[in-house]
């Protein structure tokens, strides 16, 4: 893979992570913001409850998400981003456009399903 389209991929992954983080930040902030109201009514409260519990869990996948995009980006440095992790071989360009943070081939990806 030519340095141009690695330093795209790249750019396109540090992008994700900035995103990822900001959207996770005003997230926090509005779950703070649930938390914080004071003397809620029982309704108030289980709606404030189930809000927290809905952003809990898309924090737990935005964490699950930066975590993919930080292995894919020590691969970039490394110089094994287009190597599948489980058979080593090649991983398509057309598969790490399509997801970016993968670190399967097609073949081995197609088989964990």
């Amino acid at each position: 893979m030519d340095y141009q389209t690695l330093e795209g991929f790249r750019r396109k992954l540090l992008g994700r992570r900035i995103s990822l983080l900001e959207r996770r930040q005003r997230a926090l902030a509005a779950e703070d913001a649930l938390l914080a109201e004071r003397e809620p009514d029982w309704e108030d409260a289980a709606a404030a409850q189930s809000a927290a519990t809905v952003l809990d869990g898309v924090g737990e996948a935005e964490r699950g998400a930066l975590i993919r995009i930080q292995s894919a980006l020590a691969r970039i440095e490394r110089g094994t981003y287009d190597e599948c992790g489980r058979c080593h071989g090649a991983i398509s360009e057309d598969r790490l456009r399509a997801v970016s943070d993968t670190e399967l081939c097609e073949r081995c990806a197609a088989s964990m399903t």
